[in-house]
């Protein structure tokens, strides 16, 4: 089972989260996203992609 979409949901409200209750600012959130951009670009991005996986997998393992 593919854990991924629900991770980016679960990362997507706890910015919201973040973002009402003055905890982040827009500026910050837009550094942030912009950040995420680039990295997607660089060579680390599938270092973090396959970590992230690894996690998710264990955590799936857990669950069933």
């Amino acid at each position: 089972m593919s854990l991924h979409l629900p991770l980016v949901i679960a990362l997507a409200v706890a910015m919201l989260f973040l973002r009402r209750t003055g905890a982040v600012k827009p500026a910050h959130a837009l550094t942030c996203g912009a950040f995420g951009f680039y990295l997607a670009d660089t060579s680390f991005a599938g270092t973090i992609h396959a970590a992230s996986a690894n996690v998710l997998s264990m955590i799936g393992a857990f669950g069933g």
